[in-house]
């Protein structure tokens, strides 16, 4: 089981929320061990669907040899709000940022009856990446390997300052404002403050 977060307060364990997470991150980061042991993070694009991850790969490499190894995979994915602007010095400036970290265990979908299980992960794969129709002749399924991570766990974190005071809150929203305009709205939210209130010019 994971270790508890120490800073329990930025945990987030709504599986829904955690999900959509997920579905909303663009590269996924995937950790395995290689042959020497050493463990190994790959970008990856990929789709969730249902507690699985699906990603695509070519049908040899390191990804592959590593998953025959060991199934036992970490996942990870992180989105970042805002680098804020310090109040008043640099060691102030902070990252508001979401991530998911995940356990699970990686399989290649390569048995007879896996067949329609990869088309359909790769059609969420072009779904998600593509506007094109999803819709692949058999010879390009059959030519892709695709794996599927089965999630076991699943953790969520959120740093949107919530132990800073009203006033710091108020005072970086400020800051985010003056530096970035209307971009600057999702931070100002994530850090549960009324857009309205902070940038009424905007």
């Amino acid at each position: 089981m994971p270790r508890p977060m120490r800073r329990a307060y930025q945990l987030v364990a709504d599986e829904g929320v955690l999900a959509g997470w997920l579905r909303e991150a663009v590269v996924g980061r995937l950790a395995t061990v290689d042959a020497d042991g050493y463990p190994v993070i790959k970008p990856v694009n990929f789709a969730y669907q249902d507690g699985v991850i699906y990603f695509h790969s070519a049908t040899e490499g390191e990804k592959l040899d590593d998953v025959a190894r060991c199934d036992r995979v970490g996942f990870e994915v992180d989105h970042v709000i805002a680098v804020t602007p310090p109040v008043r010095h640099g060691c102030q400036t902070h990252c508001l940022y979401r991530s998911v970290i995940v356990r699970g265990r990686a399989r290649l979908l390569d048995r007879p009856e896996d067949e329609g299980a990869k088309r359909r992960a790769l059609e969420a794969l072009i779904a998600k990446y593509s506007e094109a129709s999803p819709e692949m002749e058999a010879e390009s399924v059959r030519g892709t390997a695709v794996v599927a991570v089965t999630v076991e766990s699943m953790t969520g974190k959120e740093d949107v300052g919530q132990r800073w005071s009203l006033e710091r809150k108020a005072q970086v929203a400020r800051l985010l404002v003056e530096r970035d305009g209307e971009r600057a709205r999702q931070a100002v939210e994530a850090l549960g403050l009324d857009w309205a209130e902070v940038a009424p010019g905007e």
